[in-house]
């Protein structure tokens, strides 16, 4: 009780008044396919100048981390304070607190390092911000700026499954001149934060097997530039084909199986026709390469079973977030009509091994 009434103190310690300078960005770790023991997770520091007084607060799941300690960095001189609370949700907070001599830190540095007990099963490490509970001050104790947040604090995240980065892009929502994805959905993006295209499906398919699907995700997002991340099993450790499916596009698959041996596997259909079985994607104006649009009932072809619905739609001045609208713009009209047209003319089908 003594030592967070003490923290207390700190973190009302900075002052109300705004530095102009930039607060650092700070960054928890991620880990992927963990296995249970003991972990060290670090939270580095990037734009660490002249820091006189720290407040950080990461909320994580208790029942997949147990805390251990903190270890500051040596240069951290003068009072620091490390408590881990329970809340009333059951979620735990990590609170740092220090204050002394102003110092600054190389970038990439480590501020803190966190001892856990991993447990097994996945936690998100989020920052949590109500203005005072994540800042930092100057020497003075101004406050720096940390505005908008997404900038300057970065959550991690440790679990037993592996990582899959995705980057592909849907012709229908492309927009070659500013390299970007429409959203659908309706979402914007922020200054540090690239907003939700849409929401796509992937599977894994045995190598030796293709007929044999050994994974099927729940609907994962893909953002405005084409990337996707998604958690795999630790178990799959072999060769697959990954598979790609989306509500109005043709389902494409990687050209050849890809090894699933390390945590983190990574894949990029955008810059050749060739990462795609059957070279099936089409060349967008700035050279990325994109998954074919139309199929608006999925079954595997572009053809008059989707200009129907399209057009049926288009006629009754259809909106909001539908099939049919298969550029994104949320209308369906006439710019639909013409890509199911153009790609049912060139005969566009899904190509599988």
């Amino acid at each position: 009780m003594k030592l967070l009434k003490i923290l207390t103190v700190i973190m009302f310690g900075i002052s109300g008044i705004v530095s102009a300078q930039n607060g650092p960005v700070t960054a928890a770790g991620s880990f992927f396919n963990q296995t249970p023991g003991q972990i060290t997770i670090p939270l580095t520091v990037t734009g660490f100048n002249n820091v006189g007084v720290i407040s950080l607060t990461l909320e994580y799941d208790p029942a997949v981390l147990t805390f251990i300690q903190g270890v500051q960095n040596p240069a951290l001189t003068g009072f620091l304070a490390i408590v881990d609370n329970a809340l009333p949700t059951g979620m735990h907070r990590v609170i740092i607190g220090w204050f002394g001599n102003a110092i600054s830190l190389p970038d990439g540095s480590t501020l803190v390092n966190l001892n856990f007990n991993y447990l097994g099963g996945s936690t998100d490490l989020i920052w949590y911000d109500d203005g005072s509970s994540c800042e930092y001050g100057d020497a003075a104790y101004n406050t720096l700026n940390d505005s908008p947040y997404e900038c300057y604090y970065v959550n991690g995240i440790v679990t037993s499954d592996k990582k899959l980065n995705l980057s592909f892009l849907l012709e229908g929502l492309y927009d070659p001149d500013a390299h970007q994805m429409r959203s659908p959905l309706g979402f914007t993006s922020g200054p540090c934060s690239d907003a939700i295209a849409d929401d796509v499906q992937v599977e894994l398919h045995s190598a030796e097997n293709y007929s044999n699907v050994v994974f099927t995700s729940d609907n994962c997002n893909v953002n405005s530039l084409g990337l996707s991340g998604l958690l795999i099993p630790a178990s799959l450790n072999g060769s697959y084909y990954i598979v790609v499916r989306h509500r109005n596009s043709i389902e494409t698959i990687s050209a050849t199986p890809v090894s699933f041996a390390g945590n983190v596997i990574s894949y990029d259909f955008t810059d050749l026709a060739s990462k795609a079985y059957g070279n099936n994607m089409l060349q967008m104006a700035d050279g990325k390469w994109a998954f074919y649009a139309g199929d608006v009932n999925q079954d595997g072809s572009v053809d008059t079973g989707d200009m129907s619905p399209v057009d049926n739609d288009a006629g009754a001045y259809a909106t909001g977030y539908l099939t049919t609208d298969v550029n994104g713009d949320e209308v369906v009209d006439t710019a639909d009509m013409t890509i199911v047209d153009n790609n049912a003319s060139i005969f566009v089908g899904s190509a599988t091994p």
